[in-house]
């Protein structure tokens, strides 16, 4: 496969590394939300829901950047190659998914047959649809 191909891949990944974060805040949120409803007493049935919309800010605060990474590869834009590899040396500690987008994160970014592809010598998705 092309080096194109695998920086395209990889900006998936990202995406989808950031939808998951996304789908776990909002699972964090309902759990914490409905069990503290359910609880049973009052400090836990306010704080509970309180709770459970911090931890969804939070995360999702925490997916902005796979989002943004994953857009700017798919683009071909200098700083999502940056902001990449920064995302993937802080995954290589989330055995075992982390730290495999971490390694293929540095093999595909790393080097200078992926430069082409960041200095616009392929032209990104919006530019051959339109």
């Amino acid at each position: 496969m092309e080096k194109e191909h695998h920086i395209r891949v990889l900006g998936w990944l990202y995406v989808g590394n950031g939808a998951l974060m996304l789908l776990g805040a909002i699972v964090a949120m309902l759990s914490l939300t409905v069990g503290g409803l359910f609880s049973g007493t009052l400090f836990e049935t306010v704080m509970g829901p309180i709770t459970g919309v911090l931890v969804l800010i939070c995360l999702f605060v925490l997916s902005l950047p796979s989002f943004l990474a994953g857009k700017g590869l798919l683009e071909g834009k200098g700083w999502a190659r940056v902001l990449a590899m920064f995302l993937g040396a802080l995954n290589f500690f989330s055995f075992p998914l982390g730290t495999a987008l971490c390694v293929y994160t540095f093999w595909t970014l790393w080097g200078k047959d992926a430069d082409p592809y960041f200095e616009g010598a392929y032209p990104s998705r919006y530019e051959r649809e339109y």
